[in-house]
């Protein structure tokens, strides 16, 4: 069985006091006719408009739920007896309207069955025809604990237990009756009651406590202040055993006047290693306010690591989650660990501003929310670390987020929502990380101070409401005087696919390029197998750079194409050299040359900067990838770039390497001669440095080397230093492999010894620290005996005390991965895939389980997989794009492999 897991992950390059500003009377949209009576699966219909939340809840963490009351003050804006509102697996014990004038109206609360309406909605009815007017809403309601990881969610570890909230996209409305939509921006008052015994946290300070006893037992009443305008999304709390880290005040700077509360809160035994994470706020943090020329908005900053969680981290304001991988760390933490945990946590602090203090109407335009905080989150750790080659991460994620961008089945950025179950849609790649790449290429159209400014006024414009990706692009306009930018970004938002451009030279007549120009086309992208059709357009900002003379003068020109075809007029009379369509690796796009121009490009990578080399070496590989490049040229690119000294450059020169080996036969020691070839002196040079190299690009090519390269005294050093790892033959000695190293120690001790190894990395998976616990996850997944990964899928659907759910769908996606158990896996999925869905699955992971099956390249397996899981539809709701874009790469795959395997065997034999 073939792997296009393996193909896709080898072709891809490279998935918030001041006091609260008066609420504006943001307009919703007009209505000329409300449905009361048809259940609505997205927006709700504008019947009310809440305008404050009162809620008062009773939690104990060692319980099975939580009670409470919501008091929600409301608008309301016609004559009813019906008012939709949104809660999801609760019980409501009582409901009533109660007027200004004091006229109070009960109300009888239904929730709508979860077979029509899945994400969770509600109605309120009255006997009487409620009329217009403000009113206060007040339910009295019971909620169990949620157990996969959303809404108000409970994790045990042994006898403790702690709960923690993740309420984007639809989660609050599980934890409490409301109006779940990110439109309705208001503020939120908070109590909590709890055991006393019980840290209790949320997004604002602390105001006061009543102490009380409950059926002889003490209870505190922690009340917090109220909060900014927020949506119901973005509010936080929890409770449970712990530990409590006060971190130094985050000191006042050039905008700021007043000192930040800073606060790590952890598992019960885990406090001390937060306060790394802690240390490295402040940096971070002021180059942000510096650069927005506002303060942070909110009065704390609590960073919670999170006991077990489904994403990477959430941006509460005040009350900012993350995994423990990312915030449970020290000095002697791989530099890996360390720059992950830079690159989200500026991401989040960069959403305090653009998300909480602006935040979007609908999710349509979460896409902005999300891109702007890749793009600035990504600014934040450049400008807080120069030197920490921080300054390409924006375009590695771009160039990544092209390859789902290639697909037929791709979404536009702004992409409408029609059903609410479907909205985790809008969390991927296309959102996070072409949406950073295209705000990238616009601030480079306009200008960085020009887009600045942009932003800064946005800010100004929307502080405490809401606002569209219009009205962004608008404030960019205005900002930086430039009125082209509306619809020039909007082209690239409003419509899917990654450009194309083809330039060519036209030297005149003559031929003596005395003026010469630059003729580009424009197209969509599309790799061979593709179901594309070609017709779109968009205004691209071109920018090409080229060498002209033997000394290699630069010159740069650029101009804004806005049709199919166009032309740049160049600098200078004389024919280049060579050129490079995409200047700084700004543009959203790829370019493509005919041979010969790509051999001058790639003569001379040496007179192009970093991110200019990574979207070269991106488009090659696009252009292979559609048949438009020769494999010898192809693989000439590759050795090229791995001799590029930039370590992110090298490690791209991977691409492809995994096609070569699962796809085309046998050519195993063809491939190892050219693995060896182009990486193993380079490898010998950096390996057990403390260079970048030797963290971050050492551990790709050892595991090259390893698998692809044949290395085996490579892999038999790995495989020892595992052991010694994990103590197989004698005393642990965990000092024996540097922690950049340790997932492959790990991993070839499993695939050498897996009896001796499986035990002591499974305590790994229960007790390691966070860094340990998801290398041997890695490492039990790369097991070859069939015998033992057929008792660690067991493991992973009914050992809860070992495995969390997260790392039990990890596992199954490594083996999916490994060629040795991706059948029996994938039986074993089929077989099981109901119950291991319905109690391991976290809720936000089950629409994206399709992308299990991802490793298949042919059409017999692309059918049963369409088969099993439109079959079984009904435990994943919000599935479809992923099949959909499942199957389609399944079919690119083979589509290359029948176009290109033969072409590119032979052409690896003659290396």
């Amino acid at each position: 069985m073939t792997r296009l897991q393996t193909l896709l992950a080898a072709t891809a390059l490279g998935l918030a006091a001041c006091q609260p500003a008066a609420q504006t009377e943001t307009a919703l949209p007009a209505q000329t006719a409300i449905d009361f009576d048809t259940v609505p699966h997205a927006q709700l219909p504008e019947i009310v408009r809440p305008t404050e939340y009162v809620v008062a809840l009773t939690m104990d963490p060692q319980a099975v739920g939580m009670s409470g009351t919501v008091e929600i003050g409301t608008q309301v804006l016609v004559e009813t007896s019906k008012i939709w509102l949104h809660a999801k697996e609760m019980t409501v014990s009582s409901a009533a309207i109660t007027y200004a004038d004091g006229t109070v109206y009960d109300l009888t609360f239904t929730a709508i069955d979860p077979a029509e309406a899945p994400s969770g909605i509600a109605h309120l009815t009255s006997e009487k025809t409620l009329p217009k007017g403000k009113a206060t809403i007040r339910l009295a309601f019971e909620t169990p604990y949620n157990q996969s990881l959303n809404s108000a969610y409970q994790v045990r570890r042994g006898d403790e237990a702690y709960i923690v909230t993740q309420f984007e996209p639809l989660g609050a409305r599980e934890a409490f009756p409301s109006f779940d939509e990110p439109k309705y921006k208001v503020p939120f008052t908070l109590s909590i009651t709890a055991p006393s015994d019980e840290f209790v946290f949320a997004n604002t300070p602390e105001i006061g406590t009543d102490e009380m006893e409950i059926d002889g037992r003490s209870w505190t009443k922690h009340s917090f202040a109220k909060t900014r305008p927020l949506p119901t999304y973005l509010i936080a709390f929890g409770a449970g055993p712990y530990d409590v880290v006060e971190g130094e005040d985050i000191p006042p700077n050039s905008v700021r006047s007043r000192s930040i509360e800073l606060r790590g809160i952890a598992a019960k035994g885990s406090g001390e290693e937060i306060r790394y994470g802690l240390a490295g706020t402040e940096p971070i943090l002021r180059a942000l306010e510096e650069y927005f020329g506002t303060e942070y908005p909110y009065e704390k900053l609590d960073l919670i690591a999170a006991p077990d969680y489904a994403f990477g981290a959430m941006e509460n304001p005040g009350a900012i989650v993350y995994r423990e991988y990312l915030m449970l760390l020290n000095e002697g933490s791989p530099l890996s660990q360390k720059r992950a945990y830079n690159r989200v946590h500026s991401h989040e602090l960069a959403h305090q501003w653009f998300g909480n203090l602006v935040t979007p109407v609908w999710w349509e335009d979460i896409w902005l929310n999300e891109a702007f905080a890749t793009w600035m989150g990504n600014k934040g750790t450049h400008l807080a670390y120069p030197d920490g080659n921080y300054d390409r991460l924006t375009l590695n994620a771009a160039l990544g987020a092209m390859n789902i961008d290639s697909l037929s089945t791709t979404r536009r950025v702004r992409e409408p929502l029609a059903r609410s179950e479907n909205v985790m849609d809008q969390f991927d790649g296309i959102t996070y990380r072409k949406g950073g790449g295209v705000l990238s290429m616009f601030e480079s159209f306009v200008g960085v101070e020009a887009f600045q400014k942009g932003v800064r006024l946005h800010m100004d414009r929307y502080a405490d409401d809401v606002a569209t990706g219009d009205d962004f692009f608008q404030s960019i306009a205005d900002g930086s005087g430039n009125a082209d930018v509306v619809d020039a970004m909007k082209s690239f938002v409003d419509q899917p696919g990654v450009p194309l451009v083809k330039i060519t030279v036209d030297c005149g007549s003559d031929g003596n390029c005395k003026k010469p120009n630059f003729p580009v086309q424009q197209l969509r992208y599309s790799p061979l197998g593709s179901k594309i059709e070609q017709g779109q357009s968009w205004q691209i900002p071109v920018c090409v750079k080229a060498g002209y003379g033997p000394e290699s003068n630069t010159q740069k020109f650029c101009d804004l194409i806005k049709d199919n075809s166009g032309e740049i007029v160049g600098p200078l009379a004389g024919q280049p050299a060579w050129i490079m369509p995409n200047a700084d690796g700004a543009g959203y796009y790829r370019f493509t040359l005919d041979t010969a121009g790509w051999a001058a490009l790639i003569a001379n990578i040496d007179q192009l900067n970093t991110n200019e080399v990574l979207s070269t070496q991106d488009s090659l590989v696009a252009a292979y990838r559609a048949g438009e490049v020769e494999s010898s040229v192809f693989l000439d690119g590759m050795s090229a770039f791995a001799a590029h000294p930039e370590y992110d450059v090298a490690s791209g020169s991977t691409r492809l390497i995994g096609f070569m080996r699962s796809e085309l036969g046998d050519v195993d020691a063809d491939v190892a001669r050219y693995v060896r070839g182009n990486y193993a002196d380079r490898y010998a040079r950096i390996a057990g440095t403390d260079s970048v190299e030797g963290q971050l690009l050492a551990p790709t090519l050892a595991g090259l080397l390893v698998r692809a390269g044949g290395d085996t005294d490579l892999r038999d050093d790995f495989i020892a230093k595992g052991a010694a790892y994990l103590g197989l033959d004698g005393a642990a000695q965990t000092d024996v492999v540097a922690q950049n190293m340790l997932s492959r120690a790990l991993r070839e001790v499993m695939r050498a010894r897996p009896e001796d190894a499986r035990a002591p990395l499974l305590a790994l998976v229960k007790s390691g620290s966070s860094f340990e616990k998801g290398a041997a996850v890695g490492a039990l997944g790369q097991t070859t005996d069939r015998d033992i990964a057929a008792e660690l899928r067991e493991a992973a659907l009914t050992d809860t005390a070992t495995m969390t759910g997260r790392q039990a769908l990890s596992l199954l996606s490594v083996m999916m991965g490994n060629d040795a158990l991706a059948d029996d896996t994938w039986a074993w999925v089929q077989a099981n895939f109901s119950e291991f869905v319905t109690t391991r699955v976290p809720d936000v992971r089950k629409g994206g389980l399709p992308g299990l099956a991802s490793g298949f390249c042919s059409a017999g397996e692309r059918d049963a997989v369409e088969t099993f899981f439109t079959a079984n539809a009904d435990v994943i709701p919000g599935y479809e794009r992923s099949l959909a874009q499942t199957l389609e790469s399944i079919e690119l795959c083979a589509a290359l492999n029948s176009e290109k395997g033969e072409e590119l065997a032979t052409a690896l034999k003659s290396r």
